[in-house]
């Protein structure tokens, strides 16, 4: 099912058939690095995201005092390779399926309210609290203190250049704070949730140091909330726009997964993956050097027509759906990516068993401000009952 579709303001049409320096681009929290070459061809991408070895993901100096340095996502080999086995023992697919039931429930209480009035403000009132809900759950977090979680994440997934260094830093402080005591409490007293697994794992005989099961609770906030929410405003802003493809999908519910494979190629939420080579080397017929950074653009190279004829259309029949990049590539794939997929299907198999959708305003979305990814600040949709 091909539908064309007008470009979007959030993507800009960067693609270049080599990889060009921009000298105004500087990385989420890296001020210390001014300009990085653009990695925008589809084949370029794949060949930097696969050679960790020359294209280091550590290219945030790490300091002792701020856990974003031991994210997962900006950590090498062979830690990494450590860290990602841990983590992925606690995402198993038996916890993800336990949740599904659960996941269910939530959509259905998100949406029932609104269904009355015919309008919903998609962001706000679902795609915000929905995999928040998620992974708070999963993680342990006591209700009590989920709210204040959710305004931490929001604050540390803006550009700190934008929100202020002071909040984003006092953001990180204050929530280092409370998963440190909250991982204090599971040591004493552990429960059937994801801290408890992450505190507790071993892999070869080893388990992860306090600070880096922080990083981690951390890691996985910002990857299934804020991806989470972009990629659920943006599939349903493309869906909005095609009445077509919302009664497929009622009809045929099984479609679901790769009608939002499609659309997230079409708008990728992940704005790209920084790195930094770690050699002199070359990509296509860009000479770089050691120390230079590199942005990897996924969304540029989910529109390479090289690879995706007809980039800007919508065709969830392609043949080739599964090399979108949006979840990333290599070692560094998302580590959430199940649970999101999970999320998504039923998200929006709930929303069209109940509703079709349509655009309450012609404006294009404003874009949030975010140095991770192409979000929405607000969707407002009407909602037709069936």
């Amino acid at each position: 099912m091909k539908t064309p579709l007008s470009q979007h303001p959030l993507h800009p049409r960067m693609q270049a058939a080599q990889p060009f320096f921009d000298n105004n681009f500087t990385p989420y929290f890296s001020d210390h690095i001014p300009g990085a070459w653009q990695i925008t061809s589809y084949q370029d991408v794949v060949a930097v995201l696969s050679d960790y070895a020359t294209f280091s993901s550590e290219y945030i100096p790490k300091t002792d005092d701020n856990v974003f340095t031991r994210n997962l996502n900006v950590t090498d080999p062979p830690k990494h390779k450590h860290l990602r086995a841990l983590a992925t023992k606690a995402f198993s697919p038996a916890i993800i399926a336990e949740s599904e039931g659960w996941i269910r429930r939530q959509c259905e209480e998100l949406l029932q309210p609104h269904l009355a009035s015919g309008s919903i403000e998609f962001v706000r009132d679902f795609a915000l609290q929905l995999p928040h809900r998620v992974i708070s759950r999963l993680l342990g977090v006591p209700d009590a203190n989920v709210e204040q979680v959710k305004q931490w994440i929001i604050a540390v997934a803006g550009d700190p250049r934008v929100i202020g260094v002071e909040i984003f830093g006092r953001s990180m402080q204050e929530m280092s704070i409370f998963f440190s005591e909250l991982i204090k409490q599971r040591t004493a007293q552990p429960e059937a949730d994801l801290i408890s697994q992450l505190i507790f794992s071993e892999v070869e005989g080893s388990r992860l140091e306090t600070m880096d099961v922080i990083a981690m609770c951390v890691a996985i906030f910002l990857g299934g909330y804020e991806t989470t929410k972009s990629s659920l405003a943006n599939a349903l802003y493309i869906f909005a726009q095609m009445p077509d493809i919302q009664e497929h999908l009622a009809k045929h519910p099984e479609d679901v997964p790769k009608a939002v494979t499609e659309a997230l190629r079409v708008l990728s939420p992940v704005k790209g993956f920084p790195r930094i080579a770690a050699k002199d080397t070359m990509v296509s017929s860009a000479a770089i050097k050691k120390g230079d950074l590199v942005n990897v653009s996924v969304s540029t190279a989910n529109k390479d027509e090289s690879v995706f004829a007809h980039p800007d259309a919508f065709d969830m029949d392609r043949p080739n759906l599964n090399q979108a990049l949006s979840f990333g590539h290599g070692i560094h794939y998302c580590l959430g990516a199940p649970l999101a997929r999970v999320e998504t299907r039923i998200a929006f198999e709930t929303i069209f068993s109940h509703a079709r959708v349509r655009l309450a305003t012609p404006a294009a979305p404003e874009p949030e401000i975010s140095a991770l990814v192409y979000s929405l600040k607000s969707l407002p949709l009407a909602l037709d009952k069936i």
